[in-house]
């Protein structure tokens, strides 16, 4: 997950190049980049930079990037400001590129620093506010890596009418980066200026082999990675963090617990395992099934075939149900806030909580649902400043189509939760969030949130705040802010607010600010909202009998099962408690 807040823009790379530096694609190296800028130049020159969030098309191959920020103001394309506008921002980006200059011919970070102002043409220069914001860095349109003569047309289109005149155009490799960029210790601008615009003719015999045999490592690295047994991976972290390792520690344990819980079902019966199936292994949230009494004992119904031809028969018809799918899809609803967007959930039929820092700042408040439509929202109160109070509470017309959704306690690790919301990664790519960017009200009543299926992984208790952390499994990014983590009985178990990486390890740890830290708060609002402490009992009930008979003769032949399932969660020991993580906000298109 991006540490950023803000998206800016989006962009397939059909058609593009990624420029590589030190063997890996510099698009791929934010991290680095930011380190590197921010030793030699501070955040002003960090910033420069959008960060880039990756999707790839066949879990390799680079797709699409979305680009994000930390910067506020208006978002627009250079060549769309007006005169004035235009002016100062070339020369506060013209100063930016001086400053980066020392940082560009330094011996270790130079050609990778280098090599990611490449850009993929005008328009990759934007203003956000009046600060300039480079996006579609590292890349450019496709061949023109070895194309030097094509490379130095393409830069005075972008950024040489911008650079300082004697600022080299950027390299595609070391040995590129080598031939024009002098090291900082050796000679400055001023003693040695770098080749012009004007005169690449000068190095186009030296020019022309690297990018060529750059081609050819790259060429001769993706034909290695399609030989059975091949792989390429980053060097091993030489050490790792005592946080870190407390995350790996949580993780093992994790898969310990749930290692010896299948290992006990080997010695189950068959009838017994049909029946204990939906404990052990956490169902699909569109096969669980809730009681349509709000007032009903928390319980949750997945449906598993019975047992033998008479099973239906011989058990009393089920009572009233709905799915808990649909139900989150009345209870969750989409936070228009500004020019930002983030997730929300209503806890009466007037009041939906969400993150505060979806929501500060916002000159505008509205939310959007397939039941609510679309209507405006007040803000009502906010958590204290601090990441273990980021709520917020906002006032709708009431009456709007809400289903409120009731608090629990998480629960132990492994049990059962859903998280549902609308990250802005998934709104890039939806026609119905589209049609409502365009003011298209109706287009709400098929706005759908994106669920997705976890387990607790751990809970982090901090007394000094009263709340809880829930660190769960189930996928969430910069958008589902606010949206719901709910247990399956579609109760409240914590309100997802952010996510932490760590570029030494293949993790990412993704919190919610648990249900009693949201019950304090909605208390000091004047509202009631106890949490309830029993378990979501998820249990097995028959399908009906015309999907038994599309299974297995074996199977219908199973005798009847009688035992219910075993609790899925119960009341979580409180661990010690820690220092608190520094969140990071998240947005989505476009979002916070």
């Amino acid at each position: 997950m991006t540490s950023a807040t803000r998206f800016v823009a989006s962009r397939t790379l059909a058609g593009l190049d990624t420029v590589r530096a030190d063997d890996r694609p510099v698009i791929e190296a934010y991290d680095r980049l930011r380190r590197v800028l921010h030793e030699h130049g501070g955040d002003a020159v960090a910033g420069l930079f959008a960060e880039p969030v990756i999707s790839r098309s066949n879990g390799t191959a680079l797709a699409r990037v979305d680009w994000y920020t930390n910067l506020d103001g208006r978002i627009r394309p250079l060549a769309d400001l007006e005169p004035d506008s235009a002016a100062q921002l070339r020369h506060r980006l013209g100063a930016a590129l001086a400053a980066l200059e020392p940082v560009l011919r330094d011996r270790e970070a130079g050609a990778f620093a280098a090599a990611c102002l490449n850009l993929v043409g005008p328009s990759a220069v934007l203003a956000v506010g009046d600060a300039p914001l480079l996006v579609d860095w590292g890349l450019l349109p496709q061949g023109l890596a070895a194309n030097e003569r094509g490379r130095v047309r393409h830069y005075a289109s972008t950024l040489g009418a911008i650079a300082p005149s004697h600022f080299p155009y950027p390299p595609v490799g070391r040995e590129d980066w080598a031939a024009r960029f002098e090291p900082a210790a050796a000679a400055s601008p001023e003693a040695s200026p770098g080749p012009r615009l004007g005169a690449p003719e000068r190095r186009i015999g030296r020019g022309t082999i690297a990018p060529v045999a750059a081609a050819g490592i790259a060429a001769a690295l993706v034909a290695l990675s399609y030989v059975p047994g091949v792989l390429v991976f980053p060097p091993l972290p030489q050490a790792v963090s005592a946080e870190s390792r407390a995350l790996q520690t949580a993780w093992l344990d994790g898969l310990r617990r749930r290692r010896d819980v299948l290992a006990a079902a080997e010695s189950f019966a068959c009838p017994r395992l049909r029946t204990e199936l939906p404990g052990l292994v956490p169902q699909s949230p569109a096969g669980v099934r809730l009681p349509a009494d709000p007032a009903a004992p928390p319980a949750a119904r997945a449906a598993v075939a019975p047992s033998g031809p008479a099973a239906d028969s011989d058990r009393p018809s089920a009572p009233a149900t709905d799915g808990l799918v649909d139900r989150l899809e009345r209870s969750t609803v989409l936070v228009l806030a500004g020019d930002a967007t983030g997730s929300g959930f209503f806890v009466t039929d007037d009041l939906v909580v969400t993150n505060r820092h979806v929501v500060e700042g916002a000159s505008t408040l509205m939310i959007a649902g397939r039941h609510a439509g679309v209507v405006p929202a007040t803000l009502v109160q906010v958590g204290a400043p601090g990441a273990l109070t980021d709520f917020a509470l906002l006032r709708v017309p009431p009456r709007s189509g809400g289903r409120p959704l009731a608090l629990a306690k998480p629960g132990r690790p492994l049990t059962p939760v859903v998280a549902a919301g609308f990250p802005g990664l998934y709104l890039g790519t939806d026609p119905t969030f589209a049609r409502l960017r365009d003011g298209d009200a109706a287009a709400s009543r098929d706005l759908v949130p994106v669920v997705q299926t976890g387990v607790v992984n751990h809970l982090q208790r901090y007394d000094e705040a009263a709340v809880t952390l829930v660190l769960h499994g189930a996928e969430i990014a910069p958008g589902n802010s606010g949206g719901p983590l709910v247990d399956y009985c579609s109760r409240v178990v914590g309100v997802n607010a952010f996510g932490r990486t760590d570029d030494r390890m293949p993790v990412t740890a993704r919190y919610a600010l648990g249900a009693d830290g949201l019950a304090a708060f909605l208390a000091g609002a004047g509202v009631a909202a106890a949490v309830d402490d029993r378990p979501c009992d998820l249990q097995a009930t028959p399908r009906p009998a015309a999907t038994a008979a599309a299974e297995p003769a074996e199977a219908a032949a199973t005798p009847p099962a009688q035992a219910p399932a075993a609790p899925s969660g119960q009341t979580a020991p409180r661990p010690d408690a820690r220092t608190a993580p520094r969140p990071g906000r998240d947005a989505r298109p476009p979002a916070r």
